[in-house]
């Protein structure tokens, strides 16, 4: 099964991902881009920029194809992330910059996305128990957040068909998360029905 966590910076998604495989050993990690391109990725507090942003695409959407189908994999942001991060960015970037950006990108992660069989969403608590970095934009990683929600629950790149990937929310509270996950790995091989009623939990 091959899965990807996504979610907005800072919201404990490494350490899921280290828990999870440490339960669930058949499993592969792949870390996000910027572990990778960090030396190369323009990155300042406030957000990326549009080519760094370009690049961790890129890397994300290369690392997801270059698994065979039935791989048990996990990745460290899915690609959608990225659409994410440029839409939250449209205050910082240049007029017509994000519009650019999703423009290229969305039929770029619309055909990403059916190499995945799970995308799971870790959410961003306010007054929960991780917080941002010093340093961080604490109101652009809130922007983050919302902005994946509209693009995972909402679809507001009409990103998805059908059944695959499922896309499910994962608890609040980190100490659930994990029990989650395995769960839903647990279920590779579900039916679609199982698969349609979670993205219709999720969009209420």
């Amino acid at each position: 099964m091959k899965v990807a966590v996504a979610g907005s910076h800072s919201t404990g998604k490494s350490t899921l991902i280290a828990a999870f495989v440490s339960q669930r050993p058949e499993y592969t990690s792949e870390a996000e881009a910027y572990e990778a391109l960090a030396a190369d990725v323009d990155i300042v507090s406030e957000g990326p920029t549009p080519e760094g942003l370009a690049a961790l695409l890129e890397y994300t959407v290369t690392a997801v194809s270059s698994h065979a189908g039935g791989a048990c994999v996990v990745f460290e942001r899915s690609p959608v992330d990225y659409l994410a991060y440029a839409a939250a960015s449209r205050r910082m970037w240049g007029p017509g910059e994000a519009a650019g950006f999703l423009s290229r990108y969305v039929p770029v992660v619309r055909a990403s996305v059916r190499d995945l069989d799970l995308i799971a969403l870790v959410p961003l608590v306010r007054g929960g128990p991780i917080g941002g970095r010093p340093g961080e934009d604490e109101r652009f990683r809130r922007r983050v957040d919302e902005q994946l929600r509209r693009a995972l629950v909402d679809d507001d790149f009409k990103l998805f068909e059908g059944d695959t990937p499922r896309v499910v929310e994962l608890s609040p509270s980190p100490s659930r998360q994990l029990a989650e996950l395995i769960d839903l790995t647990a279920g590779a091989g579900a039916d679609g029905e199982r698969s349609r009623a979670a993205r219709r939990s999720l969009r209420g």
